[in-house]
């Protein structure tokens, strides 16, 4: 079997795997990111509302709340200067009783606390979307939404400029020590051919995955994984929005919210139920459930007005509501595991891109 030694090797192509690479690559002469797919970010980081959340709802000094702050200047910035296209459109969080009123309070108080201090009340937003059932709301003016798929080009183009090397079709088998390196075995999918790359450095960012591989590093390790999968629909209705509609939080996500594409389309979602089943088929007889739910605050929109669209599937470990990022220190060689990449995680990337960099570095 054929070994081939690299300073550094990330696994998975997501937005994660693609944010580290990008720093990684600025380090190190021999990066290399492999991927099981045969296209880049095809599952976690391309299946949710590509949305730039503001870091609100996030505890303080999480890595959450930490990250998103940081990676919203950064990605704005990012996108700017790589010319991909977004909306920096805003988004309401909306109440439509007394009870959630005074949950938008606590929003906000959190927010704050976090350091962000541009939530503002907006309680006339029925004069703007009189269709919308509202008490009153939030306005959070440094969401917006972005062009995700063009991003992960411009990572992939960055990487691959710093000379990385990009493996599709390649899929992690087994990890072993080996004094001072790791050894990955890799099977290419392409051609059934095996072979071991030897690094020194080694990034788990597999997404719904990387439980898997985190136990290839560790044998001992145990993980109770979630896997919380989320369906979309597209909107048919007559009304028009200019903004992102969220209402408050449920227990397993931000709710079903109303998220503009750069179109100017309407789509709805995500739900969040828990599943054992990792496909991504949209099961049409949710849909009573989810039209129940966006009815709460939007009480016009009809079945026929929604059309399936596409799911995502977020893996998180139960009972923590935070990323779970490690540094394993493994006698002269380190493996860093990014585990519950979820969201905001596409918001977060780039700070986490840093956070990765600076792990290695220390």
């Amino acid at each position: 079997m054929d070994k081939y030694e690299v300073d550094c090797l990330i696994i998975g192509g997501g937005v994660a795997g693609l944010a580290a690479a990008k720093f990684l690559s600025q380090e190190f002469d021999k990066t290399y990111l492999i991927e099981r797919n045969n296209f880049l970010g095809m599952e976690t980081s391309s299946r949710n509302s590509e949305v730039i959340h503001a870091g609100i709802y996030y505890k303080k000094n999480s890595l959450k709340s930490k990250l998103c702050l940081k990676g919203k200047h950064m990605l704005y910035e990012y996108l700017t200067e790589k010319n991909i296209d977004f909306n920096n459109c805003g988004k309401y969080i909306v109440a439509t009783n007394q009870e959630e009123s005074d949950s938008l309070e606590a929003i906000r108080l959190n927010a704050v606390e976090c350091g962000l201090e541009d939530l503002t009340y907006e309680p006339n937003l029925k004069r703007l979307y009189p269709f919308l059932n509202v008490k009153n709301s939030i306005f959070s003016p440094s969401s917006g939404i972005f062009d995700s798929h063009e991003y992960f080009k411009a990572l992939e183009k960055d990487f691959c400029d710093n000379k990385g090397t990009v493996l599709l079709g390649n899929e992690c088998l087994e990890i072993e020590e080996a004094n001072d390196r790791f050894e990955v075995k890799i099977k290419d999918l392409n051609n059934d051919l095996i072979y071991i790359l030897q690094t020194k450095y080694l990034i788990n960012a597999a997404g719904i995955f990387s439980a898997e591989i985190a136990k290839f590093i560790d044998k001992t390790r145990q993980f109770d994984i979630q896997y919380i999968k989320g369906e979309y629909y597209s909107y048919s209705g007559k009304e028009q929005i200019n903004h992102l509609i969220y209402p408050v939080p449920g227990k397993l996500s931000l709710g079903l919210h109303a998220t503009l594409d750069l179109g100017r389309g309407i789509k709805f979602g995500p739900s969040a139920v828990e599943t054992k089943k990792l496909d991504y088929k949209v099961e049409e007889e949710n849909k009573k459930d989810f039209l129940k739910s966006l009815q709460h605050y939007w009480p016009s929109i009809q079945a026929n007005n929604l059309s399936p669209d596409y799911s995502g599937i977020r893996a998180k470990v139960r009972g923590s509501e935070d990323f779970n990022i490690e540094k394993l220190d493994c006698k002269n060689k380190i493996a860093i595991n990014i585990i519950g990449y979820i969201s905001p995680g596409l918001t977060s990337s780039l700070a986490l891109g840093e956070k990765i960099i600076d792990l290695v570095k220390s």
